[in-house]
Parts: structure tokens; sequence; C-alpha cells
């Protein structure tokens, strides 16, 4: 049977699926059209809860929240409302509507709200950083907007942030503006409203308030999202909370309550978050602004002359405060506040932070980089970190980056992935860490909380403190394993660094062979050469035999020599291919290890889901207040199984046996890589002495030839003809007897018709300088081989060529 006011379950096309959530007096039900599957979330004012009467003040909330929803707000980190058809469903809502009251057709955000979201176990200690973002743009951009507008939600909290999802991410929406409120003249309201958890203090005091209670909402918000619990005491009650809200300096970000009911003032953001460092302490100095306790100052700080933004913000909002004066002094000028709530977080969000993790003691490192940024100054604050000295720092890529490796003109700007919050952008390495790539018996890091609770086991937690334990702890371990992953994965991709490295080398070894045993076939070559020449010169008995053996000795000392040490090069090659390919070979057979290959499926190695159930039994009994002075021993067992567990996966034989393996795989390819550099050194040196070996043998050929032929003129004399002919067993002619033999006739003519010609002339053939016909005689013209022109012409050719190969080596040899 259906209620008073109780939407029935289908009104034409459109069916009521289910009720998404209730507000001060609203309530929301999802409604899905079964023709267009477009779906819309009604929200129509209800009967309160509590039967009390519905005054003129709610409705007049109720109607104020639907005019700004239609006819003001429209922003895209506010829910808009939609339009739906037919006008005939709207009219059938309204029927069952309390009072008659307008609804409101809104777009329906599947992701629910910020506060189901923290309420998971994984961020019970905080949203990881592309959360924190983007909850902390939405809500800069929604609160930012309606105060443009002059528009003062008083009602910022987890529930009215909604999310859409919108492609493969979720929009953080703001919803709920019942109890917004546009600003009068003085911009100051008067009633109490909002959730207290949220409010600013100033609310609670003051009986005037301005716009700077949402920056208060903000800041709290803020620091909720990054550590999982809100800043001030959230335990307590609102009278206690006050007093201890009120006493905390300017500085002061957070306060917390020990199990003894000692107070703690903080400055810095709980260490249990999941943001990177130097996003936590940007954040820590926008978080003084938002948690201000004096509502004037709040969102404000001093104007610097070399603020950039000073020149944007200031034209906004610039105030000097009574205060200021009274405390500096009468007569001093009060500095000038800019409104900087908005434009710091801006910048903040805006920076890029490099994140770096080392694999050698398993912590992270974050700086921020701008193009002027260069690597000298990563290694430095890598070092400041972990300790590792400057010269020995080595970066490794992840796979995610463009380039391999990062060369001497890289710029850290470049190495800056964006959106890749919580993984490295870059892996650091211990290069001078001999024994391995983690550093052995590394300490786990545990929260002081954990330390605390173990030092005394059997205390007994106050609610709060147990909350705090059991978050802890489930932080700790899924840290633990998630560092574990993080060492796995470096340790993967340095030996996919490696590979590549040693796969490079290739090409380079190869052609390293083809010169090398080109060399030696050059050698070879010579020592053909070196032989033909002795036979050849050998053949006449015409050299003088002390200077031939002399000659002949030394051109096989020569060609020994340097056989000997291109055959030893050559061996080297050889070594360095096959100890080349042997750990090129090992680098692959690495990358198949059993412990990547585990890793590649994403082992839950510390039981994490098993640690997710004790904390959900834990944080109900908390809520149920049926907690007892063992309540935290579940969660105490878990932590101790997780270290021991820790201890186990570290001191693994296969983890160290891999790392070793790849350690081991890149001290033998600097090994091969210096001895190559060697190699090629030498393959240049012996290239060079073997064309100097060349060059020398050709000119003492061509000397002794020299020698030979002058030796034969002084005992012969002047008139051996018989070397045209043969006669001495010559098998070189002399040209000098050849041309003398052309005698002169008496009148100064030829006697055998002498060509006339002059260097570069015209050419005349030969016959037509005959004088009466006369003819040539055939033993000059062709050395007592015939008359054979075009065997002439060739051996000519030849003794041209093998000239100007002699002259060019000459000219390399100078050189």
């Amino acid at each position: 049977m259906q209620r008073p006011f109780e939407d029935p379950p289908v009104i034409g096309d459109w069916c009521r699926e289910k009720r998404l959530g209730n507000g001060g007096f609203g309530v929301v039900t999802l409604w899905r059209n079964k023709q267009t599957e477009q779906t819309v979330a009604i929200k129509k004012f209800h009967i309160l809860q509590d039967n009390s009467e519905i005054t003129d003040k709610h409705c007049e909330r109720w109607r104020n929240e639907v005019k700004l929803m239609t006819e003001k707000v429209q922003n895209d980190n506010i829910v808009r409302t939609v339009a739906v058809q037919p006008e005939a469903f709207v009219r059938e809502l309204m029927r069952s509507s309390a009072s008659g009251l307008p609804i409101l057709c809104m777009e329906y955000c599947e992701g629910g709200d910020l506060r189901r979201v923290l309420n998971r176990v994984e961020n019970c200690s905080g949203l990881r950083e592309q959360d924190v973002r983007d909850v902390l743009r939405s809500l800069r951009n929604a609160i930012a907007y309606l105060h443009s507008l002059k528009i003062t939600h008083r009602d910022i909290k987890p529930e009215n942030l909604v999310l859409k999802q919108q492609g493969d991410r979720f929009v953080y929406k703001l919803t709920d503006l019942g109890y917004a409120k546009a600003l009068d003249k003085q911009s100051l309201n008067a009633s109490l409203v909002g959730t207290v958890e949220y409010i600013a203090p100033d609310l609670i005091y003051c009986d005037r308030y301005n716009c700077s209670v949402d920056y208060w909402s903000m800041g709290v918000i803020g620091f909720e999202i990054v550590t999982g619990v809100r800043p001030f005491i959230p335990h307590s009650p609102i009278t206690k909370w006050m007093l201890h809200v009120q006493q905390k300096k300017p500085a002061d970000i957070a306060i917390t309550e020990d199990n003894r009911d000692n107070y703690t003032y903080h400055t810095e953001l709980f260490a249990e978050n999941h943001i990177s460092e130097s996003l936590r302490r940007q954040l820590e100095r926008w978080l003084t602004l938002a948690l201000e306790w004096n509502p004037k100052q709040r969102g404000y700080a001093p104007a610097a002359a070399d603020d950039p933004t000073v020149g944007a913000t200031a034209s906004l909002k610039t105030v000097k405060f009574a205060e200021d004066k009274q405390r500096n002094g009468s007569n001093s000028t009060p500095p000038s506040m800019v409104l900087k709530i908005f434009s710091l977080l801006d910048q903040i969000l805006e920076k890029r932070y490099l994140t770096l993790f080392s694999l050698y003691d398993c912590r992270w490192i974050s700086l921020e980089v701008t193009p002027e940024t260069d690597m000298a100054q990563v290694r430095e604050e890598v070092s400041l970190v972990t300790g590792i000295p400057t010269e020995e720092v080595e970066f490794i890529l992840p796979l995610e980056q463009k380039q391999s490796r990062v060369e001497p003109n890289t710029r850290p700007i470049d190495l800056y992935l964006p959106e890749f919050y919580g993984k490295p952008m870059v892996f650091v390495m211990h290069r001078g860490y001999r024994g391995s790539i983690v550093q052995r018996d590394l300490k786990p890091r545990i929260p002081k909380s954990i330390t605390d609770v173990f030092q005394n086991i059997k205390l007994k937690l106050k609610p709060h403190m147990l909350r705090q334990f059991i978050a802890n702890s489930y932080y700790f371990i899924a840290n633990e394993q998630r560092l574990y992953l993080l060492l796995v994965d470096g340790i993967r991709n340095y030996g996919l660094i490696l590979n590549d490295g040693i796969a490079r080398r290739k090409d380079e070894i190869g052609r390293m062979n083809k010169v090398v045993y080109g060399i030696l076939g050059g050698v070879e070559y010579h020592k053909l050469t070196v032989a033909h020449a002795r036979d050849a010169l050998n053949v006449g008995k015409q050299i003088s035999p002390a200077m031939f053996d002399s000659s002949c000795q030394q051109w096989e000392e020569r060609s020994t020599r340097i056989e000997t040490n291109v055959r030893k090069l050559a061996e080297m090659a050889d070594k360095i291919s096959k100890r080349y390919d042997s750990v090129l070979k090992r680098s692959r057979d690495s990358l198949r290890h059993k412990l990547l290959l585990a890793e590649m499926e994403q082992q839950d190695h510390f039981g994490l889901k098993g640690v997710e159930g004790r904390y959900e039994q834990t944080r109900a009994r908390i809520l149920e207040k049926i907690t007892t002075e063992k309540s935290h021993m579940d969660m105490s067992q878990a932590v101790y199984e997780c270290l021991k567990r820790r201890d186990v996966l570290l001191r693994d034989p296969s983890f160290h046996e891999l790392q070793q393996q790849l350690l081991d795989i890149r001290t033998e390819m600097q090994e091969i890589e210096k001895v190559l550099e060697k190699v090629v050194e030498l393959t240049e040196k012996y290239k060079r002495e073997l064309a100097r070996v060349t060059l020398e043998h050709q000119d003492e050929v061509w000397k002794l030839l020299d020698e030979s032929h002058a030796s034969r003129r002084v005992n012969n004399g002047t008139s051996n003809g018989a070397l045209l002919n043969g006669t001495n067993g010559s098998v070189v002619p002399d040209l000098d007897q050849m041309m003398r033999s052309v005698s002169m006739d008496k009148d100064g003519g030829n006697k055998h018709g002498r060509p006339k010609f002059l260097v570069g002339g015209p050419m005349t053939p030969l016959q037509s300088t005959l004088s009466g016909g006369g003819s040539v005689d055939e033993n000059l013209l062709c050395f007592g081989e015939g008359p054979n022109v075009e065997d002439l012409i060739a051996a000519n050719e030849t003794l041209i060529i093998t000239t100007n190969d002699l002259l060019s080596d000459s000219f390399t040899m100078f050189k």
C-alpha cells in the first residue's frame, strides 16, 4: 500500500529504482526511463523524521535551494539540474510532494559521495594523490564560483560532494544548497547552520559570520582527504573541541589526544598518507590559511612585493585588519592582507613534482621541477634524502617514460609524467653498492602509534586511539606490500634497461669482428705479396745476395710480427663475441626469472584481504561501542604477521639471486666494454701499421730494382744493346740504350724517321712522320716481342694504375 506523499513506483515510462540519500529536509530518489535509459535524481521536500512541524523557515530554505539550482548556479563542479520529459511525469511527482513545494530534477551522480569513498578500508589513511588533487580542485572551483555570486554554502562536507563519471574518471560535484544563502551588503549572517564537524568556530561563538566559514570547511575536508581523519580532536564534544581549538597557534593545523588525555598541537600533516612529500609541505602552508581561528584573517596572507599572485588577487580583495594595527603599534601601518585561499591552492596544484623511488633504501623522494631545474639538483636532493653520494646516484627509467635512459642533456622536467601520481617517475640505484641492489637488513618504518601499543600490549585503548591504531596498522601493512612490489618492479625495470643496453652493442660487436678479420685478410695478402716479390726478384740473380737476403729477412720479420699481433687481436675479438653472446643470453634469462614472472600476477603476499576483514570487524566494534582491552589484539597480530612475512620475502634466496645475477651481468658487460674499447683502438693502430709496412715493402722493392739497374750499367758500359735482345737474360729493357740506338744522321735528321712531337701538343700518326716512307724497327717498338700494339698499350695502362696507387698510399703515409 502506498503511503501518503510517497512516490508511485511507475509513472509512464519512468520507474522508481532506489533511494539515493536524505538531506536536512530532502530525499533524493533515482528514476530511470525504460525507453531511453535516461537516469535522473529527483530531490523532494519530505516530512521531517522527528515529526516536528514544517515551518515557514524550512519551506523558505527549500525554495531558496530550488531557485539557486534552477536559475542562478551553473558550474561544472556543482550538480546541475536537467529537463525531464514529459511534463506529465513532473506534474505527477508534484502531486505527491508535501506542502506543494517544487521538486528538483538533477543529473544522476552514480559514484556516490565523498563520505562513501572515505569509508573504504583502503582510504582509512587518506586518498591517493590523484584523488586529493581532484577533490581540492573541484572544491576550489565550486566555492570560488559561489562566492563570486556572493553566495555562502555554509554546509560543505563529504556527504555533499558527489561523484559523476566522465569517461574513465570521476568528477567531484558540490550539491545540497539548502543552507546556501546570498550575503547581505555587510557579508554577514546570523544563524547557526551546517554540520558541526565541519563548521567554522565563528558559526558557534559569533553572532555574525562571513564567507570565510566555507574556507574552514575546505580546510577540514582537505586535511581529512589527505590523512583519513579530521584535524582537531574529532572525537571530543563541542565544548572541549572549542576550548582546545581556540588555543591553537596560526601555524597549528591539527590537535590530537593520546590515551592519557594529553593534547598535542601539530604543524604538519600526519606521516601516514599517500601523497608526495613535496605536495605535503605545500598543503601544510595552505592549511594554515584555511584553518585560521580568526575569521577576519582566515584565507588571507600578507601581500608580498615579489609575489606573482598579488597582481591577480589584490584587485579582488585586499584588506587591513585593526588587530594588526594594535599589535604593531598605533603609529604603524598594518600590512595589507591579500585573499590567497584560492590563488595559493591554484599555485600548489599547478606545480610539477618529480617523484622518485630509491631501490637502495626503499624510500620515496620528490621535488618540484621547472624548465630551469637540472639533473645535478635532482642528484643532490636524492643524496640528501638517501645518503647516496651524488656521483654514485644512478637513474633507472620505468617503461612509461618516452626515453630509455637519462642522457647528459636530459632535463628533469622531461621526466615528469602528468597524472602519474603514486608511482615512481624515476627509480634510483646506488651504483657503488656492490652487494645487492636493495640494501641488506632494511629496517621497516613502523608508525609511532603501533610501536606505542607494542610496548604496552595489554593497555586498553580508548575508542579514538583504537581507531587510529587499526587505521595505521592497515596503512603499514598495505604500504609494506606496495613497497615490496615497487622493489620488484624497479628490479625488473633495471633488468630491462640492462638488457636493452647490452642488445644495443650487438651491431658494434659485429662491426668489430668484420674489421678485425678484414685486417687479418690484409695481412695474408701482404704475406703473399712478400713471397711473390722475393721469388720474382730472385729469378735473374741480378741483385746482390747479401742485399737480397737482408731485405727478404726484414720483410718476413715485419710480416710475421704484424701477423702475430693481428691474430692475437682476432683471438680477443672471438673471446669478446663469445662472452657477449653469453651475457646477452643471461640477461634475457634474468627477465624470465620466476620472481619477476610471479610478480606480474600481483600476488597478495601480505594477506591484505584478510587484514581488511580484521579492520572492518574492529571498526564495527568501535561504532557499536563494545570495545575491550583486547580489541586491538587482532590488528596487532596482523602487524606481527606482516613483519614476519616481510622478513621472509626480503631474505628469500631467489630475491637475492636475481639481484646478484643482474649485478654480475652489469659487471661483466662493463669489462667487455672496456676490452671492446681497447680492441677498437688496436684495430685502428694495426690498420695503420699494415698500410705502413705495405708501403715500405713497395718502396724497398723499387729501390732494389733501381740499384740492380745502376749496377748493370756500370758493369756493362754504355754499349749494352744486347739487353734489348734479351741476350743477358734481363727481363727489363734498358730505356737509355733503347733511345740511343735511334741515331741521328749527318744532316741532323732522323735516321729512322724519329717522331716529332711536343709535350701537350697535337699527336701525329707515327707512320706519317717517317721520311722517305721508311719503316720502323719492330724490335724498337715492341721491346723484342713483335709489333703487338694492343699489348703495349695494356702494359702501359697497368703501369699507370700501379703508379697512381703507390702515390696515393705514399700521400696517406705522409699525412
